[in-house]
């Protein structure tokens, strides 16, 4: 009986080389192993053949698990067995206002998808046609970033017909009633479905697939489970090429030029200017694997329904735009109030959305938003958007680097690290701690690191209008205040800390030649300051009072704003 059995476990050639030579060792018929002889060349080439044969069999079954598989196309497959359709580009949304200089006698017509563009060449579209009415001299109109395409079929008329988009920037609409991909077939627009399973044979319905190599395919039926366009029938398809994210404007008058014609009501062109009159947000590029990994289970274990939190979030976290989001309702508002229940909260579902890059959404997100819940959820939930609250922390440091390592270098990979540990939607989420030991951890795990200590602080400007009483307050995020941590900048210049009176307020005296006066209530966040002279800009950077961790409440998330390394010093 043999004594050398094969490892059917490890892969390693050098270690099948070893494996092949004690088996043959054993064996009458086979000596030849010395490291220059035929045989042995013989051994390392089976070697060689079975390490890449094990290898390919290794990553062909991973790509058969969806927690496993690295190529997109294995995801996409793996994700379609449960009618999952990873979401493509989506385009940002805002509000156009088309104007001219003085009424005109006839109805100036804006046309839906009349085209515009930003100062830097970004293509936006009206997404419904608007009038300016005689006598006035601006009109606002809901506008979609893109840049519309058609493409015009005759049917073949056969079963299941198929029509490629070879374009990987079609956009993936919000807007459930109003989408930018249409398909219009003898002048009668069809109604896309996700399935055939509930169409008959004389349904006008279609399909969206989405490729693997990010095309898209439009199918239609087979005349037993969905029509099939009639020969000779004329298919119009039309859609919007998106930028995505690329496509989001954070502040307004950055689209400046009218690329359409437009004309009034008695066929004369018009001259219109326009300007965009809020942000563009809700931009996203096509889902990553990593999204497609993570979301397509969670979606399809509400059932495409929402009854608990945890389908809530799951739903609102596959709407394209959506970096993060919490859902909360009557019972976690109960719990955080100490009490058996809130009767206030009763059939009330409170949600807090940040889109990517850190964007609120506005009334017009929210609405589209509301309009996806409203079918998927039960008729007697009320929907209450909470704006969020980003706090703004700075880690304070003090490094000690490892002898003969650089200093720049080390408080570069410090930042790195923060930065990872603070991505939005992944390592900073609504309502979730960030715990003061792992932050710490990551940063003495680094290599360039011997040691450091840390402290979190929290920025929060002051603002001169907060109350007549004083010059300057502010209240103050993440409650409760750690006594004596509440730092006053003045002008961007550090000046005095609070001095705890033992009563659950602090004081703030004179310093750094100004005359100062104030108080802070540890338990509400209240600041209120006097200071003489004036200064052109104040904030204050403080400690939260929860054993040095960061602890949001529902609708606030931890933002990294900036990394104060206040001594780096070589071991």
């Amino acid at each position: 009986m043999a004594t050398n059995l094969l490892s059917y476990v490890n892969y390693d050639f050098d270690d099948l080389v070893v494996q092949l030579q004690n088996r043959l060792k054993e064996t009458d018929a086979w000596k030849d192993i010395y490291r220059s002889s035929t045989g042995q060349m013989l051994i390392e080439l089976l070697a060689y053949v079975l390490n890449l044969a094990l290898y390919y069999a290794e990553r062909r079954a991973e790509e058969s698990y969806l927690l496993t598989a690295q190529n997109r196309s294995s995801v996409v497959n793996l994700v379609s067995l449960i009618n999952y359709q990873p979401k493509r580009v989506t385009s940002a949304i805002g509000t156009l206002k088309f104007s001219i200089d003085s009424p005109h006698d006839s109805i100036v017509y804006i046309p839906k998808y009349t085209q515009c563009t930003s100062d830097d060449g970004v293509s936006y579209l009206t997404n419904e046609s608007g009038a300016i009415q005689k006598g006035q001299i601006d009109v606002s109109i809901s506008g979609i970033q893109g840049e519309l395409v058609q493409m015009e079929v005759t049917s073949n008329g056969i079963p299941n017909q198929e029509y490629v988009i070879n374009s990987t920037a079609v956009e993936n609409s919000i807007d459930q009633d109003n989408p930018t991909l249409r398909v219009v077939i003898d002048g009668v627009e069809w109604t896309p479905v996700s399935s055939f399973i509930y169409s008959q044979s004389i349904s006008t319905h279609y399909r969206i697939i989405n490729n693997m190599n990010g095309t898209v395919n439009i199918l239609f039926g087979d005349n037993i489970n969905g029509k099939s366009p009639d020969l000779g029938s004329v298919v119009l398809i039309q859609y919007v090429n998106s930028s995505g994210l690329g496509g989001n404007i954070t502040y307004t008058d950055k689209i400046t030029t009218v690329v359409d014609p437009v004309y009034d009501a008695s066929g004369a062109a018009v001259t219109v200017s326009v300007t965009n009159t809020s942000s563009f947000l809700g931009g996203d590029n096509e889902e990553s694997i990593e999204e497609i990994r993570v979301e397509a289970p969670q979606v399809f274990k509400t059932g495409d329904r929402a009854v608990t939190r945890e389908d809530f979030i799951s739903i609102l976290e596959n709407i394209s735009g959506v970096a993060d989001v919490n859902v909360w309702g009557e019972n976690e508002e109960a719990e955080v109030a100490g009490v058996t229940a809130d009767v206030t909260m009763l059939n009330r579902v409170r949600i807090a959305l940040v889109l990517q890059e850190w964007q609120i959404a506005d009334a017009t997100f929210k609405a589209n938003v509301a309009t996806i819940l409203y079918e998927k959820s039960m008729m007697t939930v009320k929907y209450e958007f909470i704006e969020p609250v980003f706090l703004q922390i700075i880690p304070v440091l003090s490094v000690t680097v490892v002898s003969g390592e650089s200093m720049s270098q080390a408080q570069a990979d410090i930042e790195t690290a923060l930065d990872n540990l603070f991505l939005l939607g992944s390592t900073t989420k609504l309502g979730t701690m960030i715990r003061y030991s792992n932050v710490l951890r990551t940063i003495d795990a680094l290599s360039r690191v011997a040691y450091c200590t840390m402290d979190f602080e929290i920025y929060k400007v002051l603002t001169s209008t907060y109350s007549s009483l004083y010059d300057w307050g502010a209240t103050l995020d993440a409650t409760t205040i750690k006594p004596e941590t509440c730092r006053l900048f003045v002008d961007g210049t550090y000046v005095v800390t609070d001095v705890d009176n033992g009563d659950g307020t602090g004081t703030f005296s004179s310093a750094g030649g100004y005359t100062i006066s104030g108080s802070i209530n540890y338990s509400t966040g209240v600041v209120y300051i006097d200071i003489a002279p004036v200064g052109s800009s104040v904030h204050v950077r403080y400690q939260q009072d929860e054993d040095r961790n960061l602890v949001p409440t529902f609708r606030q998330i931890c933002k990294l704003y900036d990394v104060d390394v206040e001594s780096i010093v070589m071991e």
